[in-house]
């Protein structure tokens, strides 16, 4: 069986994304045009949360039937405001609560995804069993 071996990149061969410079007198930085921002990465995966959650929930494509406690989440709340309505569901069906707020329109990609790593970082902790 082969054995994965490093090997040192050919000079020329993949184009470094950042380039710095030493000047006497200045820094200068020059990244890659080809490279997305921080900030275009961050849309992108907010665009790609809000299709995904239509996908699931039947508003894009075909109808979905959804069985799931009514909560009233909207893009008024504040993220606590949106904890303390999540804990009137069952534990398994609050992310489901999220992408469906979500799918809706009712609350933000932003608020959707920092309330999604939330909830996942919760459940990570409560798996954590202490000696």
């Amino acid at each position: 069986m082969d054995e994965p071996v490093y090997k040192n990149p050919r000079r020329g061969s993949t184009p470094n994304p950042i380039a710095v410079s030493v000047n006497s007198t200045a820094l200068e930085i020059v990244v890659n045009p080809n490279m997305p921002t921080f900030v275009q990465l961050q849309e992108k995966q907010r665009s790609e949360l809000l299709e995904m959650a239509q996908v699931r929930y039947g508003l894009k494509g075909p109808k979905v039937s959804i069985q799931m406690s009514s909560l009233d989440l909207n893009s008024a709340m504040t993220e606590a405001q949106v904890f303390k309505t999540l804990l009137l569901a069952p534990d398994a069906e609050r992310p489901d609560q999220v992408l469906y707020a979500l799918a809706k329109g009712d609350i933000d990609a932003h608020m959707a995804n920092r309330v999604l790593a939330s909830l996942e970082l919760l459940s990570k902790m409560k798996s954590i069993k202490v000696i």
